[in-house]
């Protein structure tokens, strides 16, 4: 009786913190989305088409992947606007979000030199 409660209650203990989990990375991708979606608040870009087309790959993105993805997009709607070195650094703060969230090995070394 006490290994099958023992073993209920670990479960459950595991069901409720595999919940709080996800409760954390549904907030950090929000949180990842809105920088995305405040970058992009002052932009009137000369290609109205590609601007729509990033704003909804942003909004609709269903999970971390897809904003991981749409950073190259954001990326070139920043640079047509602000240049290329503005947009990188813009981009990096966005890109130390994702830290924890995607393979170490897709983000810059902290170590890096700064341009």
């Amino acid at each position: 009786m006490r290994k099958t409660l023992s073993s209920f209650t670990s479960g459950f203990a595991g069901l409720l913190h595999s919940q709080s989990s996800q409760d954390a990375l549904g907030d950090r991708q929000e949180a990842i989305r809105t920088a995305m979606l405040a970058s992009l608040a002052d932009i009137e870009s000369s290609q109205p088409h590609a601007f729509s087309m990033t704003l909804a790959t942003i909004t609709r993105a269903a999970d971390v992947q897809s904003l991981w993805e749409a950073r190259s997009e954001l990326l070139r709607m920043i640079a047509d606007r602000d240049g290329e070195l503005a947009a990188r650094r813009t981009l990096d703060g966005i890109t130390e979000m994702f830290r924890g969230l995607v393979p170490h090995n897709l983000l810059p070394n902290r170590r890096r030199v700064a341009r």
